[in-house]
Parts: structure tokens; C-alpha cells; sequence
């Protein structure tokens, strides 16, 4: 559904020479944060990027693109691989996860290649904008939609002095002053964007691997991710997708045009939509589901979904359009900690929309639970797991509650001094701090960033192991789980399974 378009359009921004740009999803260590956790991490395209290297090559950029994290480069191999391509602009999107490689790599960036525009974007830079550039990570922090804001840029590219009239941008002035130009760019008509530039990465690198939770499609089948919409009218305060922005969707048509490129010209077999709120328009998820099947479309599919989207037509109009996989924030079992949250949903919603699935389709149901809400007592922890229990899932997956930096719990916790953020009160900062919000505790030894005063770190990470153990450990999900087994990946999944149960 196109909206009226916010902000100019890159197409009328004043042209400049082109630049040789490079644009980076950098590492992160995996192994650190996830243990034997990251043999479900797929690898997917960095989407962002590509929808950003799209605009800037229509624009008559030379748009270079690399996917450190997809190609298991490290720090040094990326440091060598950028000196070697000479890039006149780096663009990199900054996640939790890789913070502190950011850091360190702007950092080098500004050492050995001085003459380069060093530009951050995503999440975690925009919260710590300030903090990147008062400690010479970057030049300019780029905050929401990223498309309209980076051509702006690079044709001021050598005029400082002109930053300020370019929206949604954060940057030190001649005078080494912090200037932030407004709020969060947000592009109403989606559809004027160009599809993401796949092409600028080796497609051979996004495959299934052989452990994966996608188990209705063959092992190294080339998966992907596609983006339908942007923006989430809920207002979870443990969240850090919404942005504050209104929903915002693709067209019918073009949704189902990205999807017949994928199937027919490259060839992939699953596709994960990573919408915030893919089946928020019912209208237009029926049109999208109805369109695939006229297409003759094969491609496999999974998204998440709001347990208030699901009806019983919904539901088989999904399966029918060849939706294998549903993921559902249901969260807690206890109804106070939902409200406190602001989840908006009843423990009562959860349980239809788990039968509803179940009654209309075959499609594989996934429980997302958070163990350690602020406030949860031990007791509640335990109802929590009792309620994932006695669902109809296939799957269920248990996180401890994790503020991460963007969200309302997180200025929330930081403001009440419960929280480290890395920023010291002298003005310095830690970054290594960051990579504790991405662990997963019980296949670590770390403990969380922070714990519900209610409770202690070792007493959640009893919790967790112990509810991987009672849910999975019942005949139903051993049963399914052993189907995901292969000669190649017994040892892994023993490992993986002790780690996380015991």
C-alpha cells in the first residue's frame, strides 16, 4: 500500500561525481556469544545493505558489498580485504552483536585510510551515535531509513558545512560539537525503492546448513529473506523493531514479483520473511498467499506472526500458499508480566492462536518465551515453561529477558543505573560490554547483562536449562527432533542438546 512519500527522493538529490562505496555487515564472534548455540544461526543476506547498495548503484555509485559475517572473515582478513578494494565511502551496519567490532574497525579505518568517509548505520549506532563519534569510529551515524539519507551524504560528501541540512544524521561539527539533524528517517512508499542488490554478495553462501530448524527443506537448499513491510504498531517495551515508525508495506504485486525473481531466477527453495508485522494487513496477506498460488510459485515459507492476526481462513490460506513455519511472541504465562510489558495479548489469545494453527494447517508452530520479565518471581518462570507445555507447539524457544540497546527497556533500566551500557562516567567507553547482550546463556558460561531483582543469574539459568529439558525431552518433540538428525551432525546435536538442557 503506497504511501505519500516523506523527503526527497535520492533521485532529485543534487548529483556529485560517483564514489566508489563500500558497504559491510562486519563480523561477530558467534562462538563467544552462542557457544554451540550457532549451529541454528543461518546465514541471510544483509538485507539493509543491499537495499541501500541498490539505490546508490541506480544513482551511478560504484557499490562494493561485504558480507564478513556470511564469508567467516575476521577482523584481520576484513581489514586486508578493505585496503586491497581502495574505497572512497564505507557504509556499515552496526547490530548489538558486532558493536564492538564496529568500534575497533572505524577506528582502524580512521588510522590507515584517513581519507575515507566512514558512515554507521542500524540500531545499535544510532543508539550510540554519540559515542562512535566522539571516540573517532565513524564520521556520520545515519539514524532509521537509510536510502534517501546515504546518497544526501555522499554527494556533501567533502562539505561538512552541509551536514546539517541532511535529515536524520549525527555528526561533530567544525568546532568537534555532537549534532543530531532530527528524528528517524522513515520512507512512507516503500514501492519507489529499488529490490535489494543480491547480487553484490556470492549467493552461494546462504544455504540451509545441516542443522537447521527448517527441517521441510533439504539440507543446503539456498535460503533467503525477504522484507514485506517496515515499522510495528505494538509497543513491546523489550523490543527494538518498531522504531517508534507506523507500518509500512510492499505492494502485492511487487511482493509477489520478488518472490517469483527468488524461485524462478535464483533459485531458492525457502524464504524468510522478516516483517515485524507481515499478516498485519489481513487483506493483504490473503492477496499475497492467493497471488502465490496463481503464480504456481513452489517456494517454501515461514514468517512471524501476532497471535491476535490468527483466524481459521488466514490460517488456511497460509498453508495453502506454501507457509511450512509460524513463530509466535507469546512470551510469558503469566498475565501481570504480559501487561507489564506491554505485550497486549491474554494467555487466553496465545492458546487459540496455537490451536487455531493446529486445527487449519500443518504448518510448524514455534513458541517464543522470555523467562526473567522484570518482576518474574521464580514461581512465574515456572508457569511460563508449564504453558509452553501444554500448547500444541512444535517447537519452543527460551531466551532470558535481554534489554537491548534501542529499546524502551532499555533507556528505562540505563536511567535507573540497573544497566551497563559500555559509556563510563569520565565520557569513556567499553565496548566489549555489548557482546553480553547477545550471549545465550545456557550455552555459555556468561551471565546475563541484567536480571530481574526477584531473581539471581544462577536461578535463570536453572530455569532456562530446565525448560529446554521438560519441553523437549517428552516423546512428541524427540520424536520430531530426531528427524532433524543425520549421521554427519550426531555429535553436534548431542553437544547442543547437553549444553542446553544440562
Amino acid at each position: 500500500m503506497p504511501g505519500k512519500r516523506t523527503g526527497p527522493s535520492p533521485a532529485s538529490s543534487p548529483r556529485s561525481l560517483a564514489i566508489r562505496v563500500l558497504l559491510i555487515n562486519p563480523p561477530d564472534e558467534l562462538e563467544a556469544m552462542l557457544g554451540s548455540g550457532t549451529h541454528f544461526v543461518q546465514k541471510y543476506e544483509p538485507l539493509g545493505l543491499l537495499y541501500i547498495a541498490a539505490v546508490l548503484r541506480d544513482l551511478g555509485h560504484e557499490v562494493l558489498v561485504i558480507d564478513a559475517h556470511a564469508e567467516d572473515l575476521d577482523l584481520a582478513a576484513l581489514k586486508q580485504r578493505i585496503t586491497a578494494l581502495k574505497p572512497e565511502a564505507v557504509g556499515i551496519t552496526t547490530l548489538t552483536c558486532s558493536g564492538a567490532e564496529v568500534y575497533d574497525l572505524g577506528r582502524w579505518l580512521g588510522r590507515e585510510l584517513p581519507g575515507v568517509l566512514r558512515v554507521l548505520g542500524n540500531i545499535h549506532a544510532s543508539v550510540f551515535a554519540r559515542q562512535y563519534l566522539e571516540h573517532d569510529c565513524c564520521d556520520a551515524v545515519v539514524h532509521g531509513d537509510g536510502e534517501d539519507v546515504m546518497p544526501m551524504l555522499l554527494d556533501r560528501a567533502g562539505r561538512r558545512s552541509a551536514w546539517g541540512k541532511i535529515p536524520a544524521l549525527s555528526y561533530l561539527d567544525g568546532r568537534g560539537r555532537y549534532r543530531r539533524t532530527g528524528p528517524d528517517a522513515h520512507i512512507d512508499d516503500i514501492d519507489r525503492l529499488p529490490p535489494p542488490a543480491r547480487e553484490l554478495v556470492d549467493q552461494d553462501r546462504y544455504r540451509l546448513s545441516p542443522i537447521s530448524n527448517q527441517n521441510y527443506v533439504p539440507v543446503n537448499s539456498v535460503a533467503k529473506t525477504v522484507a514485506t513491510s517496515r515499522g510495528c504498531r505494538y509497543r513491546c517495551t523489550f523490543c527494538v523493531v518498531h522504531g517508534r515508525a507506523r507500518p509500512r508495506f510492499h505492494s502485492t504485486r511487487r511482493v509477489l514479483d520478488e518472490l517469483e525473481q527468488l524461485e524462478t531466477v535464483q533459485h531458492v527453495a525457502y524464504v524468510y520473511i522478516v516483517d515485524p508485522l507481515f499478516l498485519g494487513d489481513r487483506e493483504r496477506t490473503i492477496e499475497i498467499c492467493r497471488g502465490i498460488r496463481d503464480r504456481g510459485l513452489k517456494i517454501r515459507w515461514g514468517c512471524d506472526a501476532h497471535v491476535h492476526q490468527i483466524t481459521p481462513e488466514l490460517v488456511r490460506e497460509l498453508a495453502r500458499a506454501n507457509c511450512y513455519e509460524l513463530s509466535l511472541g507469546i512470551e510469558s504465562g503469566a498475565q501481570r508480566l504480559l501487561n507489564r510489558v506491554r505485550k497486549g495479548i491474554k494467555v487466553e489469545h496465545a492458546r487459540k492462536a496455537v490451536q487455531c494453527i493446529r486445527d487449519n494447517s500443518r504448518i510448524s508452530v514455534e513458541g517464543l518465551f522470555i523467562l526473567g520479565l522484570p518482576g518474574e518471581t521464580p514461581e512465574e518462570s515456572r508457569q511460563t515453561i508449564r504453558l509452553a507445555k501444554s500448547l500444541p507447539l512444535h517447537m519452543a524457544q527460551f531466551s532470558i529477558m535481554t534489554p537491548y540497546p534501542g529499546s524502551d527497556l532499555f533507556e528505562e533500566l540505563t536511567l535507573r543505573g540497573e544497566l551497563d551500557s559500555g559509556i563510563r562516567p569520565d565520557g569513556g567507553l567499553d565496548p566489549s560490554v555489548w557482546k553480553g547482550y547477545s550471549s545465550y546463556i545456557c550455552f555459555t558460561d556468561n551471565d546475563p547483562v541484567w536480571v530481574t531483582p526477584s531473581q539471581t543469574a544462577e536461578q535463570l539459568r536453572r530455569a532456562q536449562k530446565r525448560a529446554f529439558r521438560e519441553f523437549y525431552l517428552r516423546p512428541g518433540p524427540i520424536l520430531r527432533q530426531l528427524k532433524r538428525v543425520r549421521p554427519s551432525t550426531v555429535l553436534a546435536m548431542a553437544r547442543i542438546a547437553w549444553d542446553g538442557m544440562f
